[in-house]
């Protein structure tokens, strides 16, 4: 990870984007700053975390820049001891490890039904794209990925969690123990 402007730059190289540049409540004249810094590469993200977005968000963006999520909320939770909660016979899972990120995926058939990651940094595990495909939902795939995932960062070291929970998603979180804690703007080049 390398810092930009004296933020943290983090290589992300998913499919929707190459890098994600976080900054902590910056000062709206140190935003604006920068957003130019990703305006026009549609690869690049700015998330800003924060008590409250609502100033960020009231601003004029510089040309070439786009609000991509204004839904977030920035969640954790310390880890302890829980259950996995079973899966109906239909389903399989999957894992993919990659160094410290482990991608775990419930599938049915050909299908994939659920998929979360967890990348796993000393004491501290983050989780990134938690989703469960709409065919699947409301049927406790996202529990059990969520609490899969827990559990195998939880026997890796980590002792604390952090996510991006989604307007959709925050409700799960919430109801497995995790704690809001800022609120989350994130702008991608357009």
């Amino acid at each position: 990870m390398s810092r930009l402007d004296g933020w943290p730059l983090i290589p992300v190289a998913s499919v929707t984007r190459e890098s994600e540049l976080v900054c902590l409540d910056p000062g709206l004249d140190e935003f604006i700053a920068l957003s130019r810094h990703i305006a026009a590469d549609p690869r690049a993200m700015l998330t800003v975390v924060a008590d409250d977005i609502t100033p960020y968000r009231l601003l004029d963006l510089p040309v070439g820049t786009r609000v991509d999520r204004d839904d977030e909320t920035l969640m954790t939770t310390d880890f302890a001891e829980a259950p996995i909660p079973a899966l109906d016979d239909e389903f399989t899972f999957r894992w993919d490890v990659d160094d410290h990120r482990l991608t775990y995926s419930v599938e049915s058939g050909q299908a994939v039904a659920a998929v979360g990651t967890v990348g796993i940094l000393g004491d501290t595990a983050t989780f990134d794209a938690v989703e469960t495909t709409p065919a699947f939902q409301r049927r406790g795939l996202g529990r059990h990925v969520m609490a899969t995932l827990s559990q195998q960062a939880l026997g890796r070291g980590a002792r604390r969690g952090v996510l991006a929970a989604s307007g959709q998603g925050r409700q799960l979180y919430l109801a497995m123990g995790w704690q809001p804690r800022l609120e989350m703007l994130s702008l991608m080049g357009a």
